[in-house]
């Protein structure tokens, strides 16, 4: 993880020097549906992992470094979680989750494009909801697998934008790979890996262009 952030980094330095058709630098807001589950390993799941169904909103910004290439980066609250197979049992953890993207676009009326970078969450709340109780803290129920805190990623997807009004529209899908086990050791799980899967809806405004 650490060499795939140095790389990422350092690719960005060599794109912003070669680049000479100008630079546009937007922000904006976004959010959406998230769908997310888990890779869960251990006792305590001995069906198929469910999923739980959430939402993420927050702030985006993006440097439009050449027409063909950007980079973007998030500041979002998002929840994620999973469910027992059975439906006894849902745990939501929410974060807030920084992620970084190469985007690579065709330029067009509606723009296509691919992305792909890396995420970093911090864990805002753990809790854990069963068939007689609703959101009680993870912590408090000794038998709900703990989380340490924090989650990172790879993350990959696509979208659209175009032209609308002062600024522009865009939608995307991106799914979150979690690289991270966010359990703690316990005799029941063995290891908690995430997967999340976002539709994204969002609006920018040009900040500022370099001359072309």
């Amino acid at each position: 993880m650490r060499r795939l952030t140095l790389f990422l980094a350092a690719a960005l330095l060599v794109a912003g020097a070669d680049s000479a058709s100008g630079q546009m630098v937007k922000a904006g807001v976004q959010g959406g549906l998230n769908i997310a589950t888990a890779d869960v390993k251990g006792d305590f799941f001995t069906e198929d992992v469910g999923t739980r169904t959430g939402m993420h909103l927050g702030i985006t910004a993006w440097v439009d470094l050449t027409k063909y290439f950007a980079v973007r980066a998030d500041a979002m609250y998002s929840q994620k979680g999973f469910g027992k197979g059975d439906g006894d049992v849902s745990v939501s953890v929410n974060y807030i989750e920084i992620p970084l993207y190469f985007v690579f676009q065709i330029p067009a009326t509606v723009k296509p494009y691919l992305l792909f970078g890396v995420v970093l969450g911090l864990e805002s709340s753990c809790n854990v909801s069963t068939a007689s109780e609703t959101n009680v803290p993870c912590a408090d129920v000794s038998s709900a697998p703990q989380t340490k805190g924090a989650d990172s990623g790879l993350v990959f997807g696509l979208g659209a934008e175009t032209k609308f009004g002062p600024g522009f529209i865009f939608a995307d899908a991106i799914f979150n790979y979690g690289l991270t086990d966010v359990s703690e050791p316990s005799l029941e799980i063995k290891s908690i890996t995430t997967r999340t899967f976002y539709l994204s809806l969002g609006y920018t405004f040009n900040i500022c262009q370099t001359i072309q």
